[in-house]
């Protein structure tokens, strides 16, 4: 009796997950191809003028009246600060060496040209620092 119980159990549940054969699916119908229009291109859209950089705030420029002299460089021995003079010069630059001496000992500053008032030793400073890669200071003489 178990077994005839087992085997009906059986066949309910091959009836139930359809086991056996299978009709193979309907072959699929071609359609008609109707054409369509083609789709228009999206437009493109205009690029947006890009704004207008705000100028920059000119900043005021006081020129400090006295004597002034753009330093480039200070060695400890005369023979470098020379060279470093003949560059400038041969560069078109009024450059010169001054000796000083301070509390660590004689050192040779080179320097360039004596300007009226600050803007005009600010204009030269600025030059060779962008042209040279170099410090600079300033000096009030």
């Amino acid at each position: 009796m178990r077994k005839l119980f087992l085997l009906v159990c059986l066949a309910l549940i091959c009836l139930a997950t359809g086991c056996g054969k299978k009709e193979p699916a309907p072959a699929p119908q071609p359609q008609a191809q109707v054409e369509q229009p083609a789709p228009e291109p999206e437009p493109v859209p205009e690029p947006e003028p890009e704004p207008e950089p705000e100028p920059e705030p000119q900043k005021e420029v006081v020129a400090i009246p006295g004597t002034f002299t753009v330093q480039v460089a200070a060695w400890e021995t005369r023979t470098e600060a020379e060279k470093l003079a003949d560059f400038y010069n041969g560069n078109g630059y009024d450059a010169r060496v001054e000796e000083a001496d301070i509390s660590s000992g004689r050192w040779y500053r080179v320097r360039l040209g004596t300007y009226d008032n600050s803007v005009k030793a600010r204009r030269v400073a600025d030059e060779v620092a962008e042209k040279y890669k170099s410090a600079i200071w300033i000096v009030k003489l």
